[in-house]
C-alpha cells in the first residue's frame, strides 16, 4: 500500500473516502506537517495501491492499515477517518485492536450506510440494500456518468465554494477502476459497526458537516450517546468533505483534540 509521508511527532493517519485517495488530505498535509507526523495512505485499489478487484473489500484494507501501523512500529497513533475511511478504521479496530491507537476521528460517516427497518441514519433518502446493489450496477455500466452524479454531493448543500476544487476531486475520482469502486462499495454495504461502537476504548471525536448531503446531523447524535469517550464538533457550512470545504477550521478542531 502506497503511503505518502511528512513531518515528525504523533502519528496521525489519514483514511480517505470511497473513489478518492490520500492527496485529498492536502490541506492537513500543508497545515499539519509542522506538529505531527503525517501518514496519507492510498488505500488498496485507489490510486497508487492497485488491487484485485477480487481481493477488495474494507477488511482488505483494514489488515493493510494493520502492517502499516505494525511495520512501522507506531504507538499512540491517531486514525482519522473520513467517509469509509471511517469504516476501515472500524473494522482494523475490530481486526486488531486498539493497543497501537490513542484516539480515533469520524469524519461525516455513519457505521452503516444501508437503512432497512430497524435503521435510518444510513445514507440520506433512505437508501437500502435495494439502492446500494443498483448503484454497484450504475457504476458497472457507466463509470463516468455514475462519477459525475455523485461528485457535486460530496459538497455542502448550498453547492461547492470553489469551482477549481470540485473540478479536481471530480477528475481524481473519474481516475478509478469502475470494477475496483463496485466490488468495494458492496463491501461497505454490507458492513455494520453499530455493535462496536459502545466498545471504543479510545477518545474519539466526531466531526460532521452541517450542510452534508449524504449523512443528517443525527448520525452524529447518534455516535456521540453511544461511544463511551467522544465528543462531537460541528463545521456548519460544510459538507461531505469538511477537510476540504473548511480546512482551517477542520485542521483546528483536530489539532485540538490530538493535544
Amino acid at each position: 500500500m502506497h503511503v505518502t509521508e511528512a513531518g515528525r511527532g504523533r502519528p496521525l493517519i489519514f483514511l480517505h473516502g470511497w473513489s478518492c485517495h490520500g492527496g485529498f488530505f492536502a490541506p492537513q498535509a500543508a497545515g499539519l506537517r509542522d506538529r505531527f507526523h503525517l501518514l496519507f495512505p492510498d488505500l488498496p485499489g485507489h490510486r497508487n495501491s492497485p488491487a484485485r478487484t477480487g481481493d477488495l473489500s474494507i477488511g482488505f484494507m483494514a489488515d493493510a492499515l494493520h502492517r502499516v501501523i505494525a511495520e512501522r512500529g507506531l504507538q499512540n497513533a491517531v486514525l482519522v477517518g473520513w467517509s469509509m475511511g471511517a469504516l476501515v478504521a472500524f473494522d482494523y479496530i475490530a481486526r486488531h485492536g486498539s493497543a497501537a491507537l490513542g484516539g480515533l476521528v469520524i469524519a461525516d460517516m455513519t457505521p452503516k450506510i444501508t437503512n432497512d427497518t430497524g435503521w435510518s441514519l444510513g445514507i440520506r433518502g433512505g437508501f437500502d440494500m435495494a439502492q446500494s446493489m443498483a448503484a454497484v450496477l450504475a457504476m458497472q455500466a457507466d463509470w463516468p456518468a455514475y462519477a459525475g452524479a455523485f461528485v457535486p454531493r460530496i459538497f455542502a448543500r448550498s453547492g461547492c465554494h470553489d469551482p477549481a476544487l470540485q473540478d479536481w476531486a471530480a477528475a481524481q475520482i473519474l481516475y478509478n477502476d469502475p470494477g475496483a469502486m463496485a466490488a468495494l462499495w458492496a463491501s461497505m454495504a454490507a458492513c455494520d459497526y453499530r455493535p462496536l461502537m459502545p466498545r471504543l476504548d479510545m477518545p474519539v471525536l466526531i466531526l460532521h458537516g452541517g450542510e452534508s448531503q449524504l449523512y443528517d446531523p443525527a448520525v452524529s447524535l447518534w455516535l456521540e450517546a453511544g461511544i463511551p469517550a467522544a465528543r462531537r464538533h460541528c463545521l456548519a457550512a460544510a459538507g461531505h468533505a469538511p477537510h476540504l470545504e473548511m480546512p482551517a477550521a477542520f485542521n483546528a478542531a483536530l489539532s485540538d483534540f490530538v493535544s
